[in-house]
């Protein structure tokens, strides 16, 4: 059901949702992560800490980009070049599966 986002290719109609694995908490606005698998520490703030709180349930990258355009001063198609960027570090890092 799930696999590893490195073995797909990101795509705007591909759904990504979090590693289950990744131990995360929310602290003023911030997300510090603890990757299990990855033996890192991580931490994400602003946009990128909306788009993290999204991805708690799988959501494809047009989905992400509405959801930040309601959020930000800013157009799907402005923020989405952004968003794949994100998702594609994320998933480089294994910190995002691909739902089947």
């Amino acid at each position: 059901m799930w696999r590893r986002a490195a073995e797909t290719t990101p795509d705007r109609a591909q759904r990504w949702v979090r590693d289950a694995s990744l131990q995360a908490v929310e602290m003023n606005g911030e997300f510090v992560m603890m990757g299990v698998d990855q033996g890192e520490y991580y931490a994400v703030k602003g946009v990128a800490a909306t788009l993290w709180r999204h991805l708690a349930e799988p959501r494809d990258l047009d989905t992400l980009c509405a959801l930040v355009a309601e959020e930000y001063d800013v157009t799907p198609d402005a923020c989405r070049a952004d968003v794949a960027a994100f998702v594609e570090r994320l998933s480089d890092k294994g910190m995002v599966v691909a739902a089947a």
